[in-house]
C-alpha cells in the first residue's frame, strides 16, 4: 500500500509493517519544523483510526530516523521530537536494516555474522560430505544470507562488501576441500561462483530483463524507459534504456531506475538480445569473465 497524504508525505505499508515518510531541506528550520509537525499530525490520525477500528499501535516498536548524507546530517537543525517515537540510527524494514546514511553496514555485519556461523559449522562436518552435498548446504545456509536483498548493495564501496567477500572466499575453499592458504579466485572460478559484486549486478540485471519483457511487477517496470537511438549503431541493435540524470551518486545513483539502465546498457549486444531460456546463462558467463579476467 502506498498512500499520499501531501506533496512530500507518504504512507507505505506491507502487511502489518507501515512507514510514514516526509522530506525536508536540511538546515532550513521552517522546513524541518513543518515536516515534524506533519509527521506528528499523521501519527495522531493513524492512532485515532486504529482506535476507531479497535486496534492499537505498538509505541514500543515505533521508531523515528532521519536519512541523509553525512553533509546533510551535519547541517540539519534537530529539534526535540516530543510527539514522535523514539529516535534511532537504524530501522528494520522488511528484514533489512536501514541506517541513517543508507550504507547498510549494520545489515551487512549481521549477514556476515550469520554466514560465518554457518560456514564454521559446515567446516566441522566437511569430511563427511561429498562435494555436491557440501555445495547444496553452502547455497542454503551461507550464500542465501549473502544474497538476501543484495540488490540494495549496488555501488557500495568495496570496503563495505569486503567482509562478505571473505566469507565467500573461505566457503569456496571449504567446498573444494582446500587449504585456507590456497587461491580463493581459483576456487571461485572452478565452482563458477560469481563474486559478491557480480551477484549484486546479476540480481539487478535479471530484474531489468524481466521488466523489459513484462514479467516483473508494474511498480518496477514503470521505473524504466526504453531509449530510441538517434542513429543506428552496433550497440543500438539491442534494447537500450534511458539513464535518468542525477546529481547525487550516493543515493539517487544507487536507485534501481538509475543503476539498472546503466548496467543494462553496458552489457554486450549478444547478451541483451538473448532469449529467456539462455539469458541467465549468458549473463552469468559474461559476469564471470568480467570478474576473473
Amino acid at each position: 500500500m502506498n498512500t499520499c497524504f501531501s506533496d512530500d508525505q507518504f504512507l507505505i505499508g506491507y502487511d502489518d509493517d507501515h512507514s510514514i515518510y516526509s522530506s525536508f531541506k536540511p538546515g532550513d528550520v521552517s522546513s524541518e519544523l513543518e515536516s515534524i509537525r506533519g509527521l506528528s499530525s499523521t501519527l495522531e490520525n493513524v492512532k485515532l483510526w486504529m482506535q476507531f477500528n479497535r486496534l492499537k499501535m505498538n509505541d514500543e516498536k515505533s521508531e523515528f530516523i532521519v536519512f541523509g548524507s553525512n553533509r546533510q546530517s551535519a547541517i540539519q537543525t534537530f529539534y526535540p521530537l516530543w510527539t514522535l517515537p523514539s529516535v534511532t540510527d537504524s530501522v528494520k524494514l522488511l528484514d533489512v536494516y536501514m541506517d541513517e546514511t543508507l550504507n547498510l553496514k549494520h545489515h551487512i555485519s549481521l549477514k556476515v555474522r550469520a554466514s560465518a556461523l554457518a560456514m564454521f559449522n559446515l567446516k566441522k562436518i566437511r569430511e563427511y560430505l561429498d562435494k555436491s552435498t557440501c555445495r547444496k548446504i553452502a547455497n542454503a545456509m551461507i550464500f542465501s544470507h549473502m544474497d538476501f536483498c543484495n540488490g540494495l548493495f549496488i555501488n557500495l564501496p568495496g570496503s563495505t562488501l569486503h567482509p562478505l567477500q571473505r566469507i565467500q572466499n573461505y566457503t569456496a575453499k571449504i567446498i573444494l576441500g582446500r587449504s585456507k592458504y590456497d587461491s580463493a579466485s581459483a576456487a571461485l572460478k572452478e565452482l563458477h561462483i560469481l563474486l559478491v559484486n557480480g551477484r549484486v549486478e546479476y540480481k539487478i540485471l535479471l530484474l531489468v530483463y524481466k521488466c523489459i519483457h513484462n514479467s516483473a511487477p508494474a511498480y518496477l517496470s514503470e521505473l524504466l524507459d526504453i531509449k530510441t537511438p538517434v542513429r543506428s549503431t552496433r550497440s543500438s541493435k539491442g534494447i537500450l534504456l534511458k539513464v535518468p540524470f542525477t546529481r547525487r551518486q550516493c543515493f539517487a545513483g544507487r536507485s534501481f531506475s538509475v543503476a539498472g539502465p546503466r548496467l543494462w546498457n553496458a552489457l554486450p549486444v549478444d547478451t541483451r538480445n538473448s532469449k529467456t531460456r539462455t539469458f541467465k546463462v549468458a549473463l552469468k558467463t559474461h559476469l564471470c569473465k568480467k570478474s576473473f579476467l
